[in-house]
């Protein structure tokens, strides 16, 4: 309903609505498999790969879609995951995030 503004009253306005949303993607991997991986873990852009011995570090991912299509087509193959990760990190898909 539009309101009426003080003044001389010839001038309706119409409030606005702004709603913004925050999304975060998020996604964890549990490998199975794997004698190198236990899990991999992703939000938003960053990677979070534990290690067998429960060492964990985190990667910057530029292309997590791509990331996710390919590591999910590996787990699903029944290949190397470690030799992903290993493949991914010298391809600088996944990139450290040094401290």
């Amino acid at each position: 309903m539009p309101l009426r503004c003080k003044g001389n009253g010839s001038a309706l306005k119409t409030p606005k609505l702004f709603i913004s949303f925050l999304y975060t993607f998020v996604m964890q991997f549990a490998i199975s498999n794997s004698t190198a991986i236990e899990a991999i873990a992703i939000n938003d852009n960053t990677a979070t790969l534990t290690f067998v011995g429960n060492r964990s570090y985190d990667y910057t991912l530029n292309d997590v879609a791509n990331f996710v299509t390919n590591l999910s087509k590996v787990i699903e193959s029944g290949e190397s995951v470690g030799r992903f990760v290993n493949n991914s990190i010298k391809s600088e898909v996944l990139m450290p995030i040094t401290a």
